[in-house]
């Protein structure tokens, strides 16, 4: 591993790392239902006040002063003056907006949508219950599994702040929207990174803290973000996560890191605050910058920190890590196991191009030249196509290794994630095109079309950053592997002198009495990942002197 991507391996994962999600709800986990506001009702039996209609055929009176034309007839008036005089508003019969809310609440938010979106055509923006209508169109949109059409409602909510009683529901369902793929700029930048925070709640406004000072760091203005961080509770999970944010940005400016540095990393992946993902992260941290200072036994301790689900697979480029750690070690025969890991199915679609070059370092310094040469070729014969493409120059982001190894972290995993959900919620959409109205669905189908579009812009950006950085990559572990290459042909026809011996193989650690071995017949068990053990003996010579 080099300085750059162990700094970038940090980074993907540091800046962007969300705050605890919110506690489940009851009722399968929906957001919880606020009670009807105040006021929303009106009395029964109550109709609406319209205007009468003009009677039809009845002449307009003469003007005072001006006799009238002869028969009788009324002045004609200008056409001008007729186009220009603006339609008569509608009134808006308040029990739209009741009978909606009435369904929201009896569980029905499919009733309440269409209504909603009706009634806020039609209602001024100055009327008491229109922020209460847009939240609770937002709530029924996100019950309906359209998460990014609730979002946008809850979004203008918050940037209109008409109703300051509706301002602290909105936020909150954002916030708890921040926990899966979401529009970044409109909620992270938009809404809480440009928040006035005097008036919120403590448990928003540490968030919207938390993420200002996000903004302030990506842009490079880390005493701004202090400012922000500062105001975090001790014992808040943002605190924590404002911690490793500060402790990535200063791992980029400085060349050597120091003792406090990892220390500080090493006490953020004990942090109970922080989540399970978070924790992991700050344990990778310190491992890979004791890597980094050729401290590989306190890296391979700090590999062990992370704690993964019961019967998970595992993280192929962890499993990697710790291989390489081994290596460094002397435990060439431990290394070559974990290798035999990532041949499992759960990481046969990773891009590992360093994972063959591995094997054949080991293979050669075994003496097994002829598999050490296999292995070197492996990497060249499995991805020929990305090497080739590199080298005539083609559109990178069109190979199918490159692309499925650019959207596996960092940015662009997130916004093809956000991509996806798009599709999803779009699909969806067509569902409901019957029972929301032509209006709304109209409404919602060129929202989904436009965010979309955008949505893809941005990971397209993304997307031809990341398959470069991978590409690079791929050449290094091509590059190294034509030196082993050369190197293991030199090995082959070497001639060995006369009165040299075998190396003495070196003693097998024996198994305690709480350990069994089996011998692997292919066979791949999630349990038993991380304890595969190669049996290799030695082909080196020891030459006499």
């Amino acid at each position: 591993m080099t300085p750059r991507s162990l700094i970038a391996a940090l980074a993907s994962a540091a800046l962007l790392v969300s705050p605890r999600p919110a506690t489940a709800q009851s009722g399968g986990g929906a957001l919880p239902m606020p009670p009807p506001p105040s006021g929303a009702q009106r009395p029964a039996g109550a109709a609406p006040s319209t205007p009468a209609p003009a009677a039809s055929g009845t002449p307009a009176p003469a003007e005072a002063g001006k006799p009238a034309p002869e028969g009788g007839a009324a002045p004609a008036k200008p056409a001008e003056a007729a186009e220009a005089a603006p339609p008569a508003p509608k009134k808006v019969d308040p029990g739209v907006f009741d009978e909606a809310l009435q369904d929201y609440f009896d569980g029905d938010p499919r009733a309440a949508a269409g209504p909603l979106y009706a009634w806020l055509q039609q209602a001024p923006k100055t009327d008491e219950n229109y922020a209460w209508g847009q939240y609770f169109l937002a709530r029924s949109l996100i019950d309906l599994g359209l998460t990014h059409a609730g979002a946008s409602y809850l979004a203008r909510i918050a940037r209109e702040r008409s109703n300051p009683n509706v301002l602290p529901r909105a936020l909150d369902a954002l916030k708890q929207l921040t926990d899966r793929p979401h529009d970044e700029v409109m909620i992270d930048e938009q809404v809480f990174g440009a928040l006035d925070l005097g008036f919120l709640p403590e448990e928003t406004g540490a968030y919207a803290h938390y993420q200002q000072g996000l903004v302030d760091l990506r842009v490079g203005n880390e005493r701004w973000a202090n400012t922000h961080f500062a105001k975090l509770s001790e014992t808040s999970p943002e605190a924590s996560h404002a911690r490793f944010a500060l402790l990535v940005t200063r791992l980029k400016s400085v060349k050597e890191p120091s003792d406090e540095l990892i220390s500080d990393f090493l006490a953020l992946s004990q942090d109970e605050k922080l989540t399970r993902e978070a924790r992991n992260e700050a344990a990778l941290a310190v491992a890979r910058l004791r890597y980094e200072r050729k401290d590989y036994k306190g890296a391979l301790e700090a590999y062990n920190l992370v704690k993964l689900p019961e019967l998970d697979p595992g993280r192929a480029s962890l499993y990697l890590e710790e291989a390489w750690t081994r290596y460094k070690l002397g435990e060439l025969r431990a290394s070559l196991g974990i290798l035999t890991t990532l041949d499992a199915p759960s990481f046969r679609d990773e891009f590992l191009p360093d994972k063959y070059l591995l094997r054949a370092l080991i293979y050669r310094d075994l003496c097994h030249y002829l598999p050490a040469k296999r292995a070197a070729k492996e990497l060249t014969r499995r991805f020929a196509d990305s090497l080739e493409a590199v080298r005539n120059r083609e559109d990178l982001t069109q190979d199918v290794r490159l692309r499925r190894a650019a959207n596996a972290h960092g940015g662009t995993k997130r916004a093809a994630r956000f991509v996806e959900v798009l599709d999803l919620e779009g699909e969806r959409l067509g569902r409901y095109a019957g029972s929301f109205g032509d209006q709304l669905f109209s409404h919602l189908t060129k929202l989904y079309d436009l965010s979309r579009a955008e949505a893809v812009r941005v990971h397209d950006a993304r997307l031809a950053e990341a398959v470069r950085q991978e590409a690079d990559t791929l050449l290094r572990a091509a590059e190294q592997v034509r030196l082993m290459e050369y190197e293991v042909g030199l090995k082959l026809y070497e001639r060995v002198k006369k009165g040299a011996k075998v190396v003495a193989p070196e003693d097998e650690q024996e198994m305690s009495p709480a350990q069994v071995a089996f011998r692997f017949d292919g066979e791949y068990w999630n349990d038993e990942l991380k304890s595969y053990r190669v049996r290799i003996e030695s082909r080196c010579i020891e030459e006499t002197p």
